[in-house]
């Protein structure tokens, strides 16, 4: 609800559409209340009132001879057949009213008739309940008059919409149902709006942020909604199938030439063997060895999130055990906290790669490292690598994970071996494993590379 909430903002493309909704149904109710109420001739036109209309017949029975009563009330009968007419010559029984409506019309009835005119309540033919009044004529006789029905007929649109029927409840009301009708309307309107055109763009623009990198995004987008949306939908799809195979093409091409190149390495660390200067040798072999490292470093970096074909559950306590158990022979000050058996769906190659990666840049710049693992609130794992050297600046923490970018000024490559390739594999297969890194500052100084990863579904469940 929150979510379809904010997509009525003015500034969003449902907010807008909601609006010019809106603004049509109300000017074309507008535009009908105006015609009806002033260019409507039948809903101008007077018409006469009941209680005016039996104070005419009731005068018209009065002037007429008596012997032609009977041929009169035959042809109010025909004419009228709503109203019921009927002369006799004794005294009806009065009743008393206690419909004040129809006290009302008995009292405006006999206010039009002659000034001793007698009016009054009779009961009726059926239950003898109050409905029928009767007149004494001045020529003799009483005129029994009832009308089938005794509401106001409305006089126009006007008047129905502001006098509704006496007693009838507000939400039954004109008003309260026209409301309900627009607000139906318009909510079906909205929701076909929201769902059919804003939709497909909402998850357009998401698939495009993943591209290329993982998981759903390396899928084709469904096509759907109106016909524009599906031909954008068409070209983005296209656009990053040539992306993937340019990406394909590159990676084919540079792992190709990086190949070659340690063959060449291979060879130059064969013939520096027969340098009989050792100093110069030494030299030599440092260098080979540090181009070997940057070819490495580079492949590593290229294949970073490639294939899914070995993804299985892997128990990461186990891998951050045994990254951690691999430095400590090598005399490093490595320290793990286990958490138990944390699972996670993905490749073993690529776990052991990240924290070997994040753990060896760590050693490089600290004299101490910690791995902690726990769960976070919304049920996924938290690996902390923190170490206590000099720390990334706030401003640089963003650049660090872009290839060959170095931490400046505590992590360079003068005070020792690093491409900038380390944090950007790191986060590439992090990505792509539906996880999460980022780097926070450890107190009182070091740094702390946070990693998040999702549980596997069944875990989950």
């Amino acid at each position: 609800m929150i979510g379809f909430m904010r997509r009525l903002q003015a500034d969003r493309l449902a907010g807008q559409i909601t609006f010019l909704i809106l603004a049509s149904i109300v000017s074309f109710q507008t535009v009908v209340l105006v015609t009806f109420h002033v260019l409507d001739v039948e809903g101008r036109r007077h018409i006469v009132d009941q209680t005016d209309f039996i104070a005419s017949v009731i005068l018209a029975l009065d002037a007429a001879p008596y012997d032609a009563r009977s041929d009169l009330t035959a042809e109010f009968a025909r004419a009228v057949p709503f109203a019921n007419i009927h002369i006799q010559n004794a005294r009806p029984t009065p009743v008393e009213v206690d419909d004040r409506e129809f006290a009302a019309e008995i009292h405006n009835i006999h206010s039009d008739l002659w000034p001793s005119a007698d009016v009054f309540a009779v009961a009726g033919p059926g239950d003898g309940g109050p409905g029928v009044m009767a007149v004494s004529l001045r020529k003799g006789g009483y005129a029994l008059i009832s009308i089938t029905q005794h509401r106001k007929p409305p006089r126009s649109v006007w008047r129905w919409l502001w006098q509704p029927e006496p007693g009838t409840p507000f939400l039954l009301t004109p008003w309260a149902l026209s409301a309900l009708l627009f607000f139906v309307s318009t909510s079906v309107l909205v929701l076909w709006a929201s769902n059919g055109i804003v939709e497909p763009l909402i998850t357009l623009a998401r698939h495009a942020e993943r591209f290329p990198g993982d998981g759903d995004g390396d899928e084709p987008l469904q096509e759907r909604g109106p016909n524009e949306v599906r031909e954008l939908t068409r070209a983005i799809n296209r656009m990053q199938q040539r992306i993937r195979e340019m990406i394909a093409a590159r990676t084919r091409v540079l792992a190709a030439v990086s190949h070659d190149l340690k063959t060449i390495i291979t060879r130059l660390n064969l013939r520096s063997e027969f340098i009989s200067d050792e100093p110069l040798r030494e030299k030599m072999l440092r260098d080979i060895n540090l181009m070997d490292s940057m070819l490495r470093k580079n492949l590593q970096h290229l294949r970073a999130g490639g294939d899914r074909s070995d993804y299985s559950l892997i128990d990461l306590d186990s891998v951050l055990q045994t990254v951690t158990d691999h430095f400590a022979e090598m005399g490093r000050n490595v320290t793990y906290y286990g958490g138990g058996r944390q699972m996670v769906l993905g490749s073993l190659t690529d776990m052991q790669r990240v924290f070997t990666n994040l753990v060896e840049n760590a050693v490089h710049h600290a004299e101490s490292v910690e791995i902690r693992i726990q769960e976070t609130p919304d049920g996924k794992i938290q690996v902390d690598v923190a170490d206590n050297g000099p720390g990334i600046p706030h401003d640089q923490k963003a650049a660090v994970f872009e290839p060959f970018v170095r931490g400046e000024p505590g992590r360079t490559m003068a005070n020792h071996s690093g491409f900038g390739l380390g944090l950007s594999i790191v986060r590439s297969l992090i990505e792509h494993h539906g996880g999460a890194v980022s780097l926070l500052d450890a107190k009182p100084h070091g740094l702390i590379v946070r990693v998040v990863l999702p549980r596997p579904p069944q875990a989950e469940s």
